[in-house]
């Protein structure tokens, strides 16, 4: 069986690449999140920014690259805040959450799908179920619970 790039087998598990999703939340406390096709779904969803940590790439440095590539934006710095398993059942799949800090917009916003939706606004989209990649629920739910300064 041929998988995606980055994908192995290993005793009968799938192993995905490590990835990481970037954070950033306004002082308005609005989330920046990204507008994905994803054609396995059959829709395209709302996610923060994210992917794949290249070989020897630093967590907060992959951070800062997809969220260039995905966003057109470029933050400065950025921190760590936690790691999701996201399955333990058959695969390894561990994705990283860093909050970056120091964004400059970019001024091809629309043609990158970028949506600031105000972080009230984001909860209600995660328990409604329309926002359900889990990185993006862990990420606004932690700021929901914490405030928009805490984490």
């Amino acid at each position: 069986m041929e998988l995606p790039d980055g994908l192995r087998l290993d005793g009968g598990r799938v192993v995905f690449p490590e990835s990481v999703c970037a954070l950033h939340v306004t002082d308005a406390e609005e989330v920046l999140l990204v507008r994905q096709e994803r054609a396995a779904h059959h829709r395209s969803t709302l996610e923060l920014p994210g992917g794949k940590v290249n070989q020897g790439e630093h967590l907060v440095e992959a951070a800062l690259r997809e969220l260039s590539e995905e966003s057109g934006c470029v933050a400065q710095d950025g921190e760590e805040l936690l790691t999701l398993d996201m399955d333990f059942s058959v695969s390894v799949h561990r994705t990283h959450l860093v909050r970056v800090h120091k964004l400059e917009l970019s001024q091809r916003g629309a043609e990158f799908g970028l949506v600031w939706v105000p972080l009230e606004e984001a909860r209600n989209l995660v328990l409604g179920g329309e926002i359900t990649h889990a990185p993006t629920v862990a990420a606004i739910l932690l700021l929901s619970g914490r405030g928009q300064g805490t984490p």
